[in-house]
């Protein structure tokens, strides 16, 4: 039984079924992890989840843990009373800072080691980076504490700038992040906020494959039509590519008509810029035309 609808949960479902072990995965939300991802997407997991076998229980949460004589775990209990026999438990609910050995040690403590731009502590030549740094105000959209791979790395050479001599604040850039959903690869660029919690400002264009798990959301301000971020699922894109349309403020009829340029599947993937631009096209009512691959633009941004 797997406890919690997040990234790390469907990792430990797929490799407990990849040795052909039954899942059970209490997911207290009512669309796997749809507190980040929108509805539509989020729809496409749940039904990908229950494709590989796994048995999810959405809005059901863990109520106790019952254990045999030994002290192991036999069983479950869920909040809706139903006990579901089992020999091991993953609780896979959130990531928090492990900071109680810090506690009589001065330093400032929140929900993590607090710290400024450039990474300090309030006791001098005293630092904290990764999972653990809290910074003091939030970095544009960003959550105080960020839990990812690459956030980490970043701070990492930050701080080996401020060591040796050259003091830099910490400037994580766009948001992006990667991961896969059992043979779902995803990936994010910029924000692209679920039903729940987008701003009133904030359009979505969703787009689906009628027969295979591929999808993409692209978010952009339905005012100024600014491009906000994009969502892909079973799709590879350029990393570079969209970190420089959102440096640049790009609109969302330029992201359309050069999603060719983003593209970064393997020679021989079917290619879906066509299919997604007219769809594109017929929800918005516009008349968009898709622009030829160009590796100059690709590789000079001209």
């Amino acid at each position: 039984v797997i406890v919690g609808g997040g990234l790390i949960g469907i990792e430990l479902a797929e490799m407990l079924r990849s040795r052909n072990i039954p899942v059970t995965f209490l997911v207290r939300e009512s669309s796997f992890w749809n507190g980040v991802l929108p509805e539509g997407e989020s729809q496409m997991i749940n039904e990908h989840i229950l494709e590989h076998h796994i048995d999810l229980r959405l809005e059901t949460n863990l109520a106790e843990i019952q254990s045999d004589v030994h002290g192991r775990a036999k069983a479950v209990v869920t909040d809706k009373g139903e006990t579901i026999p089992c020999d091991l438990v993953g609780l896979t609910a959130g990531v928090s800072p492990n900071i109680d050995f810090l506690g009589d040690s001065g330093i400032v403590l929140g929900r993590g080691v607090k710290v400024n731009r450039y990474l300090e502590t309030n006791i001098d030549d005293v630092y904290a980076i990764g999972d653990c740094a809290e910074q003091h105000e939030a970095i544009g959209n960003r959550r105080p504490i960020e839990a990812v791979w690459y956030t980490g790395r970043m701070m990492g050479e930050t701080l080996a700038q401020i060591l040796c001599g050259n003091k830099i604040p910490y400037n994580p850039g766009h948001w992006f992040n990667s991961a896969k959903f059992l043979d779902i690869e995803y990936q994010t660029y910029g924000w692209v906020f679920s039903d729940l919690t987008k701003k009133e400002n904030e359009m979505h264009f969703h787009w689906r494959h009628p027969k295979e798990k591929i999808c993409i959301t692209v978010a952009f301000d339905k005012e100024s039509r600014k491009f906000l971020g994009i969502n892909t699922f079973g799709i590879r894109m350029r990393h570079d590519i969209f970190d420089r349309w959102l440096s640049e403020a790009r609109d969302i009829d330029h992201v359309m008509e050069h999603l060719k340029d983003a593209n970064f599947d393997p020679e021989f993937y079917d290619p879906y810029e066509s299919d997604i631009l007219t769809a594109f096209n017929w929800q918005f009512d516009t008349q968009l035309r898709m622009k030829k691959k160009s590796w100059q633009r690709i590789f000079n941004g001209t």
